[in-house]
């Protein structure tokens, strides 16, 4: 078994800490998945903070972000464009993060990035009502 990859969730608000706070109540206790709110951060400062946190990732790693477009996107963004093995993965929800902890360790980056954008979007499913 190979060594897990590490993640970095960064997000508007508290949003990266509820979600893995949620994401332990269901896996349980996780390790190397640090987390990172953009609140009260300038994007210079927030990429600044992405990278002091990734820079010790030597075999690569994944940053999660809330949506494309938002300052932890583009911050993010900006910091992998400079690591060889980081990617940055967007629209993280609970499904394609539990999905991340139980194959952190069986698949390398790019792999695993691209089996949680198939994760994501399958989570999101649509249910209609019945009439009654």
């Amino acid at each position: 078994m190979s060594e897990p990859i590490p993640a970095l969730l960064v997000m508007h608000a508290d949003l990266a800490a509820a979600l893995l706070r949620a994401a332990e109540l269901v896996y349980g206790a996780i390790e190397r998945v640090e987390v990172l709110s953009n609140e009260g951060l300038s994007r210079a400062d927030l990429e600044r903070e992405v990278e002091r946190r990734v820079a010790h990732w030597t075999s690569g790693g994944l940053v999660f972000t809330d949506m494309a477009g938002g300052s932890p996107h583009i911050s993010c963004s900006a910091v992998a464009r400079a690591h060889g093995e980081i990617v940055v993965v967007t629209g993280l929800n609970l499904p394609t993060l539990l999905d991340f902890l139980h194959n952190r360790d069986r698949f390398g980056v790019v792999e695993l990035a691209e089996r949680l954008r198939a994760k994501g979007q399958d989570s999101i499913r649509i249910q209609r009502g019945q009439k009654v």
